[in-house]
C-alpha cells in the first residue's frame, strides 16, 4: 500500500489565482469546479509521481516534489526512472494565463538522496527543506535517505543551492524517513523515519541548526519506536502543539497492532530525555474505530484529527480490513485523563471513495478536506451546526484518471479557502498534475 503524507498548509494566493474559480452569477448552485493547473511530462521531463501536497509562498508559488522522474539515472522497482525532483508553480500574470512551472532541483541518486517522497516545508529567507526516502552517503546499493535545503538564489534566475543536512545510516540514528519535516524552536527540524532506530521500528528524530552559518547539522533521536505497545513505523509527519509537543502517528503496533496516537513532551531542562505518552491505540478493523492511522492535524481547542487507511466499514472491494475513517481525539478534561477518540465519518467505498491514506487539512469553520486513494476523490468533513450532532461528509470532486488527473494526494489551503493538491498519475502523460478546487 503506498502511504501517503499529511500536508502543511500556509496562506497566500495571488488574485489571479482566485479569478481562475470566479463564476457566473448561478455559481453558488454550482458543484466544485477543479482546475489542472500543471500536467506533468514524464520521467525524462520535468518529474513523475507527485506522491505530496504543496506549499504555498510569498506571490502564491508553489512548491513541491515528484518522487521520480527528472534527469537522475535511478531505477526503483516501485516508481518510473529518475531520482525525483523539486518543482516550483508561479500563477500567470493575467487570469487566462498559464501557470509557470520551473524544475528547482534534479536528485541524482548520490549523496543528495532519492526519492522525495514527502513535500517541502518554508523556512527563514524562502528555504525549502524536505526529505529523501533514499541514497545518501550511508554504505549500501539505495541508501537510507536525508534531509536535504534547497535555497532560493541571490538574484533571480540563477540556481538554487541544494545542500544534504543529514544522511541517515539505517543504524540507530533511523532509516528512510517517508514524512516532510516540521520546523520546530529555533529553526530545529523534527521529523520521523520509518525504520532503524534500536528496535528497526523507526524514530522521532531533530535535527540543529549549526552556531554558525556553514557548519553541520546535529541530529539527535527524541525516540526510538519498540515495535510492541508503542507502536510501529511512524510514517506520518508530525504535528507541533503548544509548548513544543510533538504529535504523530504509528502505523503499527498498540496493544491490538492496529496503530496509536502518540505525543512526545519536551524536557523540562536542556539534554533532558523527552517523554513519550501514547495517547490512543486503535481497536483493529472488527471493532469500527480504524486501523493504520497515516497522520493527524491539530484543531481548536487542542483537538487533533486524523484518518485510518483501514477501518470502519467492511466489504468489497475493502475486505475485512475496512474503508477507512476520519476521526477526532478530544483531550481530556483535566491533566493525565484519557483522550477521547471519536469516529467522524467511515468511507463506504464506491459512494464515498476508500483508504484515505494521505492526511487531511483544516479549513475555515473547522471544516475538515482531505482526499482517499481508493476511488480517487476529495472529500470535506463538515463539523455539526450544534454540539453532539453527526459531521457530513460530501465528494467535492471524483477524479477520472484522465487529463484531470488519478489518485490524489495531500492537500493545502490558502486563506482564501482554495484547495491545492497532486495526483500520482493522469493528466496528459499519466504522470501526475497539480490542481486547484475551489469549495
Amino acid at each position: 500500500m503506498t502511504i501517503r503524507l499529511p500536508a502543511l498548509t500556509t496562506g497566500g494566493m495571488l488574485l489571479t489565482t482566485l479569478l481562475l474559480f470566479a463564476a457566473s452569477t448561478a455559481a453558488q448552485a454550482s458543484p466544485p469546479a477543479l482546475t489542472t493547473l500543471h500536467t506533468f511530462a514524464g520521467p525524462r521531463g520535468d518529474g513523475t509521481s507527485p506522491l505530496a501536497s504543496v506549499a504555498i509562498g510569498s506571490g502564491g508559488v508553489l512548491y513541491g516534489t515528484t518522487a521520480s522522474g527528472g534527469s537522475g539515472s535511478c531505477i526503483n522497482q516501485f516508481l518510473p526512472p529518475g531520482c525525483g525532483t523539486v518543482f516550483s508553480l508561479t500563477p500567470p500574470a493575467s487570469p487566462d494565463g498559464a501557470w509557470g512551472e520551473a524544475v528547482l532541483y534534479n536528485f541524482t541518486g548520490g549523496s543528495d538522496g532519492a526519492n522525495p517522497n514527502a513535500g517541502v516545508v518554508i523556512g527563514s529567507g524562502g528555504v525549502l527543506f524536505g526529505t529523501t526516502d533514499s541514497d545518501g552517503t550511508a554504505p549500501g546499493t539505495s541508501g537510507y535517505g536525508t534531509v536535504f535545503s534547497l535555497s532560493p538564489p541571490a538574484s533571480p534566475g540563477g540556481a538554487w543551492t541544494q545542500t544534504t543536512l543529514y544522511s541517515f545510516t539505517g543504524g540507530s540514528d533511523g532509516a528512510n524517513p517517508y514524512a516532510p519535516v516540521a520546523i520546530g524552536r529555533d529553526g530545529a527540524l523534527d521529523g520521523t523515519t520509518t525504520g532503524g532506530g534500536t528496535s528497526g521500528a523507526g524514530t522521532v528524530f531533530s535535527l540543529t541548526p549549526p552556531a554558525s552559518p556553514g557548519g553541520a547539522w546535529t541530529e539527535t533521536v527524541l525516540h526510538n519506536f519498540t515495535g510492541g505497545a508503542g507502536g510501529r513505523y511512524p510514517f506520518g509527519g508530525l504535528t507541533i502543539g503548544a509548548n513544543g509537543v510533538l504529535f504523530g502517528t504509528t502505523l503499527y503496533g498498540g496493544t491490538s497492532f492496529a496503530g496509536t496516537v502518540f505525543a512526545l513532551t519536551p524536557p523540562a531542562s536542556a539534554g533532558g530525555a523527552w517523554r513519550k505518552h501514547v495517547l490512543y491505540n486503535f481497536l483493529g478493523p472488527s471493532l469500527g474505530d480504524g486501523y493504520m492511522p497515516a497522520g493527524i492535524v491539530a484543531g481548536s481547542g487542542g483537538v487533533l484529527y486524523g484518518i485510518t487507511s483501514a477501518g470502519g466499514i467492511t466489504g468489497y472491494p475493502c475486505g475485512k480490513a475496512g474503508c477507512g475513517t476520519v476521526f477526532s481525539l478530544t483531550p481530556p478534561a483535566s491533566p493525565g485523563g484519557a483522550w477521547t477518540e471519536s469516529v467522524l465519518h467511515a468511507f463506504a467505498a464506491f459512494t464515498d471513495g476508500y483508504s484515505p491514506n494521505a492526511g487531511m487539512a483544516i479549513g475555515i469553520d473547522g471544516v475538515l478536506y482531505g482526499t482517499t486513494f481508493g476511488n480517487s476523490t476529495v472529500f470535506a468533513v463538515t463539523p455539526p451546526s450544534s454540539p453532539g450532532g453527526s459531521w457530513t461528509e460530501a465528494v467535492l470532486h471524483t477524479f477520472t484518471g484522465g487529463s484531470d488527473g488519478g489518485d490524489p494526494g495531500g492537500l493545502a489551503i490558502d486563506k482564501r479557502g482554495v484547495l491545492l493538491g497532486t495526483t500520482y498519475d493522469g493528466g496528459t502523460s499519466n504522470d501526475g498534475t497539480v490542481f486547484a478546487l475551489k469549495p
